[in-house]
């Protein structure tokens, strides 16, 4: 279970919570992931802050340095 994390929000409500007031930079929607436990090696939303906007993307998590 290492390296797991829950993601079970939409993306709208996550910003609802953390940014409210700013500027985003990618377009948003309300789909969630469809699941709650995130496995290593899984593709997932990322929310990054640059440039006083915050940017929506999709990354690879981490998959214990294993290919």
């Amino acid at each position: 279970m290492c390296g797991r994390f829950a993601q079970v929000q939409t993306r709208a409500d996550y910003l609802d919570v953390f940014a409210s007031d700013l500027e985003f930079s990618s377009a948003l929607d309300n789909v969630p992931i469809g699941r709650y436990n995130v496995a290593p090696g899984t593709r997932v939303l990322m929310l990054n802050e640059r440039d006083d906007k915050f940017l929506l993307s999709g990354v690879t998590t981490l998959n214990g340095g294993k290919k």
